[in-house]
């Protein structure tokens, strides 16, 4: 073989090497993005109605003392839905600020793929929350995080109509 390209092959490893490993450094970043299915789709829910509501979750569940006595405001209607992993309160009747308890293990920065949204990097990152408000219609979104950076709970505002 000649010089060029025994250089040639060298130049091809080389950059073989590079792109493999970069794809190994980033690969389980973008797996755990991806693999993240969304719980709720927050498009749906937002803004609807508590009858909406029931045909896309399922019949409303009884609160817990402690979630009943949390709610925003006195008039504010407040039910669980999927046996308290997902909470609703409703202000005008309609779906207004709602809490997401989703499965262990699912870190922070999911939160938008959680929900169904596109992805957008948190406004606010702290140890214990990260936050996002650049959605249409959404107010502000929460992930209360675990010492571990995974999601202890979610809290959606929505912009209410």
């Amino acid at each position: 073989m000649n010089l060029f390209a025994t250089y040639f092959l060298n130049q091809v490893n080389i950059h073989r090497v590079i792109f493999i490993s970069l794809f190994t450094l980033l690969g389980p970043y973008q797996a755990a993005t991806a693999q993240t299915r969304p719980f709720l789709n927050l498009r749906d829910v937002a803004n609807q109605t508590q009858e909406d509501i029931t045909t896309i979750l399922g019949p409303q569940s009884s609160l817990n003392d402690k979630d009943a006595a949390s709610s925003i405001c006195a008039n504010c209607q407040k039910y669980s839905y999927q046996n308290d992993k997902i909470i609703i309160e409703y202000t005008n009747d309609m779906a207004d600020r709602i809490t997401i308890r989703p499965q262990a293990g699912i870190r922070a920065e999911a939160t938008p793929a959680l929900l169904g949204l596109p992805d957008l990097k948190a406004d606010v990152v702290r140890k214990s929350l990260s936050k996002w408000t650049g959605y249409d219609g959404v107010r502000e979104i929460s992930a209360f995080k675990k010492s571990d950076g995974t999601i202890d709970f979610v809290l959606v505002k929505v912009l209410t109509l």
